[in-house]
């Protein structure tokens, strides 16, 4: 098995490590005889994601399409109405929140505009909770995000900005797992990480991550996943 990463990719590096393998950014094996995970990178040759698309916009785009319930978006040079705001500036290619630029009315936006570097805008929801759901094949795993340090960011709930992830399985586990599962099966991936957020008793997906990074239990989950994958695809060459 080789597992396919990005620039950095320490996640990938330590799944490798639990599956016994080599995680590579710059190395493409030719031969189809061995097993390939996209884990951060674009390869369709890959047996796992080969359809993976790094494109933010493009995915928003197509799940928004297919009635993905999402926050409003808009594209660079829309007419944005007042009523839009606030807004979070994002960029088509980004990891862990960093690109997010809060945009608090449209003033803001009028008069600040050379200052935001930007591809689209989504409307900021001022979200109940937020929830990330795991979707590794037929499989599905609920983590709920919650503020592990006094002091945390309130917009981008990352491990980076103060905010760890515990299992969820109590109100609305049925539903997410339903909506990150339809929105993963619209990508056409194997696996993914999907942000999902709730307001009130509506839930609305953020993004999907093809190459999350991951806690000690879920590097496990997704080694296991991947050395069953890839035992199910060499039983199927015999």
């Amino acid at each position: 098995m080789w597992i396919l990463r990005r620039k950095g990719g320490l996640t990938a590096k330590a799944i490798a490590e639990l599956c016994a393998c080599r995680a590579t950014r710059n190395y493409i094996p030719r031969s189809r005889k061995q097993f390939i995970v996209n884990y951060g990178k674009d390869y369709h040759n890959a047996h796992l994601n080969r359809n993976v698309i790094f494109n933010k916009l493009e995915v928003y785009e197509r799940l928004q399409a297919a009635g993905i319930s999402q926050p409003r978006m808009f594209h660079k040079g829309d007419e944005i109405p007042e009523d839009a705001f606030p807004l979070l500036a994002r960029k088509k290619y980004h990891s862990q929140g960093r690109d997010i630029v809060y945009i608090h009315n449209k003033h803001d936006f009028d008069n600040n505009l050379e200052d935001f570097m930007y591809d689209f805008l989504v409307e900021y929801i001022n979200k109940t909770s937020e929830y990330r759901v795991h979707i590794l094949g037929d499989d599905a795993f609920v983590s709920v995000k919650f503020c592990g340090e006094t002091v945390a960011d309130p917009l981008v709930r990352s491990h980076n900005n103060g905010w760890r992830q515990i299992e969820y399985s109590r109100d609305w586990h049925d539903e997410l797992i339903i909506l990150a599962t339809k929105a993963i099966d619209i990508m056409r991936y194997d696996f993914g990480a999907v942000d999902i957020i709730r307001k009130g008793d509506k839930l609305y997906v953020l993004e999907i991550n093809t190459a999350p990074g991951l806690e000690p239990r879920k590097l496990q989950l997704y080694a296991e996943y991947f050395k069953k994958a890839e035992r199910e695809w060499h039983n199927a060459q015999i």
